[in-house]
C-alpha cells in the first residue's frame, strides 16, 4: 500500500466540519485499506482561530489565512462546509484555479452560482463533489446522476427540510398549534433560533433546485422555484385534512410538463373523468415546461411520504423505466451531514469520480436554462376551508363560484355549530382535478361575497403517480 497520504484542506469547521474530522479520523485505517492511501486533514480555515472548538480539532491545523492553506501543494482535496454565497464562493473558485478537487456542502452557494462553479471547474480539469448540500446522509444526488440515469425523470416529490417536517409531525399528531411546534422545535435543537430560511420554504426551495437540475437536465436556479412555507398554517386545517385521510407534508415539488406520467392514482372514489380537460384515471396531464415549487400539500396518509416523520427526510422519484423509488434516511445533522462529505471525499480519491465529472454531461452548466410551466394551468385536486355563515342557501351560493370556475366538488364537511359560535362556520370543500388558475379566481369571488368571511385556505392535494 502506498503510504503518501491524499491531504485534506478544510473551509469553515462548525458543526459539519468537526464531524468530518471525526470521521476522517476514526474510521481512517477503513478508508486507507479502501483507497490504498491514507487521508489527511492538513489545514482547516477558520475566522477565529481562538474560539472554542470541538476537542476532536488539533489547534495547530487552524489557520485564517486562505493563501496558508492554498500554498500547502500536499492538499489535493478542499471540502467546503463554511456555508453562506459569500466569501466561500470566493474561496472556492480560488481553490478551483489552483487545481485543486471540491467536496462542498454549500446548498445556497450552488443554488445561486452552480453553473458558474461547474464551468470553472471543467475548465481547471477538477471536479466539484455536492452530495450533502441536499440531503444530509441520503445519496439522493448519487442516485440521480447515476444510479437512476437510464431514467427519464418524469417528476419528484421530496420532504427536504427535517425542521418543518418535525414541526408538522407535532401539529398533526400531538394537536399543537404551529407556535408550540416551531418552540419544541427550537428546544430540541432542529430549528434555528431565527427560523425564516426553513418555514419559509426558502431552504427547501435551494435544494429543490439543485435536485431538478440533474433530474431534469436543466439549468434550475433558486429564484426558479415558487416557495411558499407553513408560517401560515392552521391546526384547523391539519385536523380537517387527518379527519379526511391526508397528512399535511411540505413538499419540494418537480413535475415534467409536457408528457403524460403514466400510472397515476387517484385516492378520489369518482374521479369524474368526463370533466373538461380532466385525463381520468391513469395519467397525469404535465403539459410543457417544469414546475417547481415548494409548497405545503396533503397527502394521502397510505403514502410512504405521508408516513415520514420527524426530522427525517425522504424523495420519491418517478422514472420513465424504474416506476417509484423512494429514498429515505436523516437529512441533516452533524454525523449524517459529515457521512455524506466524507463519501464524495472518497469518491474523489478513488479516482472514478473526477473522471465522470469530465466525462458525462449531466451538470447544470452544460444543460439550457430551466423553462418554467404556467402554474394557472397545474391539473391537481385542492382543500378548500371557507369560514361562511351558517344559514340556509350559503353552500348553493358557493357551489355556483365554483360551478361558473368550472370546479367539480369532490367531498364537503360541515360540522354542527358549537355554543359561542359568531354565526360564522368552517366549510371544508375537497375538489376533482381542476386547473389552479381556476382555484385561485374562484377564491377571490368567493372573498367577495357578503357570506364569507376572508380568503379560502386552498391546499394542493398531491395524488402521487402509481408505481
Amino acid at each position: 500500500m502506498a503510504s503518501t497520504p491524499i491531504g485534506i484542506g478544510l473551509i469553515g469547521c462548525g458543526t459539519v466540519g468537526a464531524g468530518v474530522v471525526k470521521l476522517l479520523r476514526e474510521q481512517s485505517d477503513v478508508y486507507a485499506q479502501r483507497l490504498g492511501r491514507p487521508l489527511e486533514v492538513r489545514r482547516i480555515l477558520v475566522r477565529n482561530r481562538h474560539a472554542k472548538r470541538d476537542p476532536a480539532i488539533d489547534p495547530a491545523l487552524l489557520t485564517d489565512a486562505l493563501d496558508e492553506l492554498l500554498a500547502d501543494r500536499k492538499i489535493e482535496i478542499i471540502v467546503e462546509v463554511a456555508g453562506g454565497v459569500e466569501p466561500a464562493r470566493g474561496y472556492l473558485m480560488r481553490a478551483i484555479e489552483s487545481g485543486r478537487h471540491v467536496v462542498t456542502a454549500n446548498k445556497a452557494l450552488l443554488a445561486a452560482h452552480g453553473g458558474e462553479l461547474f464551468a470553472l471547474a471543467r475548465k481547471h480539469k477538477v471536479a466539484i463533489a455536492f452530495e450533502a448540500s441536499c440531503g444530509g446522509t441520503i445519496p439522493m444526488l448519487a442516485a440521480l446522476k447515476f444510479g437512476l440515469a437510464a431514467n427519464r425523470i418524469d417528476a419528484l416529490y421530496g420532504i427536504l427540510n427535517g425542521t418543518c417536517n418535525y414541526i408538522l409531525t407535532q401539529m398533526s399528531e400531538a394537536g399543537w398549534s404551529y407556535a408550540q411546534a416551531l418552540q419544541d422545535a427550537q428546544e430540541q435543537g432542529y430549528a434555528e433560533a431565527d427560523p425564516t430560511l426553513d418555514v419559509t420554504g426558502a431552504d427547501a426551495a435551494q435544494k429543490l433546485a439543485i435536485v431538478a437540475s440533474l433530474a431534469f437536465s436543466a439549468a434550475v436556479r433558486a429564484q426558479d422555484v415558487t416557495a411558499s412555507g407553513i408560517d401560515t398554517l392552521q391546526a384547523e386545517d391539519i385536523a380537517f385534512g387527518r379527519e379526511l385521510g391526508y397528512v399535511v407534508k411540505l413538499l419540494a415539488i418537480g413535475e415534467r410538463r409536457g408528457s403524460k406520467v403514466q400510472g397515476a392514482k387517484s385516492t378520489v372514489k369518482d374521479p369524474d373523468p368526463g370533466r373538461a380537460g380532466d385525463l381520468g384515471p391513469g395519467s397525469l396531464d404535465i403539459g410543457p415546461g417544469l414546475l417547481l415549487r415548494v409548497q405545503p400539500c396533503f397527502v394521502h396518509a397510505d403514502e410512504p411520504l405521508a408516513q415520514v416523520r420527524g426530522a427525517f427526510n425522504a424523495l420519491s422519484v418517478f422514472g420513465n423505466a424504474c416506476g417509484h423509488v423512494m429514498l429515505y434516511g436523516r437529512g441533516a445533522g452533524q454525523m449524517p451531514t459529515a457521512s455524506a462529505v466524507v463519501g464524495d471525499i472518497l469518491n474523489i480519491a478513488g479516482g472514478w469520480y473526477p473522471q465522470a465529472f469530465a466525462n458525462l454531461r449531466i451538470w447544470p452548466d452544460q444543460q439550457p436554462a430551466a423553462v418554467a410551466a404556467d402554474p394557472a394551468e397545474t391539473l391537481t385536486r385542492y382543500y378548500l376551508r371557507i369560514t361562511a355563515k351558517d344559514q340556509p342557501g350559503v353552500i348553493a351560493q358557493i357551489s355556483k363560484v365554483l360551478g361558473d370556475e368550472n370546479i367539480s366538488i369532490s367531498a364537503m364537511v360541515q360540522h354542527e355549530s358549537g355554543e359561542g359560535a359568531d354565526g360564522f362556520v368552517p366549510l371544508v370543500i375537497t375538489t376533482h382535478r381542476t386547473r389552479e388558475g381556476d382555484v385561485a379566481r374562484a377564491a377571490q369571488a368567493i372573498s367577495r361575497l357578503e357570506v364569507a368571511r376572508g380568503r379560502p385556505m386552498c391546499i394542493r392535494i398531491v395524488d402521487l403517480p402509481g408505481d
